[in-house]
């Protein structure tokens, strides 16, 4: 009868367990389809908003509106409802109308003010107002001054600041094109090995709204500052668009001393631009024992450089210990030899190693023969698009 007694009282637990959670999703439904319903509200009555300044003054803030602004955005939700409407008008026919507004706030102090009062605010607060001046940076400057009070008040915010802020004051200074805030900031986060991924920090420096060629040497100016993640961040952005590195990036490739990631990401720069002066250098590590990285590395972009002491040095690397520097290099090989019709522009074909290569892996030739003929399959289907 004990026993009985206690499955019944466990089976009504259960059920009450069960109903609770059912209660408490049903208060969260019903919460979360009030504030959207709030949120649709508030974002109408900012639209409303806006067409009634836009209306009454052309070329100044109304002072009744620029306190509506300074007592309402200073609450996130607000801000939040504030974009919303922002973002209604910058499409369409209305994006006349979004430009000549935010002109009108960049005329005035009003997120130089809230600026200092989110400053105060917890983490999560402070990082939405960032991101809201990365999507609106027109708000924060006039043409093209970049007001310097409210930007030097973001950099502050990165103290203390979670991966969210960081991120978020790094891509509203990028939107603004301001130079010293956002060296500044790298500056800060290098001392602090706050981390930010290094493709993301060069995706937000290709955003750079300012002038990018004088970002660049800015930031490689001070390279000897940066931390090993910011220096590649830094390395993968001006790898996107600019040759001019070609030269002062050489020291650093030669510096054993300099991290291998940092002169992985230098090789493969010198990959997509072409510097002769590199290719000794290229040759030495490919023959890598202790960091079969820069190996691997140094033959994929050694397809970049045809001839002949490339392609006795990549011969040489389909001896290596590591498959993928065997790999890479008879990728290397097919794609500077196998050429349409069988010519090869060096005067020798991939096809000839294969009975050369006395490799540990015996898979070497099957891997080459495999590479041909893709290569070869590619060419076919080409000449068939041509035809």
């Amino acid at each position: 009868m004990f026993n009985d007694l206690r499955i019944h009282l466990s089976i009504i637990m259960y059920m009450i367990g069960c109903f609770s959670i059912m209660i408490y999703n049903m208060f969260v439904i019903y919460r979360k389809r009030n504030r959207a319903k709030a949120m649709k509200k508030n974002t109408a009555g900012w639209i409303k908003t806006i067409h009634q300044q836009l209306a009454a003054n052309n070329s100044n803030i109304c002072p009744k509106h620029k306190k509506h602004l300074l007592k309402s955005l200073i609450r996130t939700g607000e801000l939040i409802a504030f974009s919303h409407a922002l973002k209604f008008f910058n499409r369409g026919d209305s994006k006349d109308l979004y430009k000549a507004y935010v002109r009108l706030l960049a005329q005035s102090t009003i997120f130089q003010q809230l600026a200092l009062v989110y400053k105060k605010k917890k983490n999560a607060e402070r990082a939405y107002f960032a991101y809201f001046i990365s999507i609106h940076p027109l708000v924060v400057k006039s043409e093209d001054i970049i007001c310097k009070n409210t930007t030097d008040t973001m950099v502050s915010f990165t103290k203390n600041a979670d991966i969210y802020c960081r991120v978020n004051v790094l891509k509203a200074l990028c939107k603004l094109g301001d130079l010293h805030g956002l060296v500044s900031v790298l500056q800060l986060y290098s001392n602090k090995a706050a981390f930010i991924h290094h493709k993301l920090l060069a995706e937000d420096l290709y955003n750079f709204a300012g002038d990018k060629d004088k970002l660049a040497l800015k930031l490689w100016e001070n390279y000897k500052l940066w931390s090993n993640n910011i220096l590649l961040g830094v390395i993968t952005f001006i790898t996107i668009f600019s040759d001019m590195f070609k030269t002062a990036f050489l020291p650093v490739l030669q510096n054993q001393y300099a991290s291998i990631d940092i002169r992985i990401a230098l090789i493969h720069y010198y990959k997509k631009y072409i510097y002769e002066p590199a290719l000794p250098i290229m040759l030495e590590y490919l023959t890598q024992t202790k960091s079969y990285e820069l190996a691997i590395a140094a033959a994929t972009t050694l397809s970049a450089y045809p001839g002949r002491p490339t392609t006795n040095a990549l011969t040489s690397a389909l001896e290596s210990e590591n498959w993928y520097v065997r790999y890479s290099a008879v990728s290397s090989l097919v794609e500077l030899d196998a050429y349409p019709m069988g010519v090869s522009l060096q005067g020798v074909r991939p096809d000839m190693f294969i009975n050369n290569a006395q490799s540990r892996d015996s898979n070497v030739q099957q891997m080459i023969e495999y590479k041909l003929d893709h290569a070869n399959e590619k060419y076919v289907n080409a000449s068939e698009v041509i035809i």
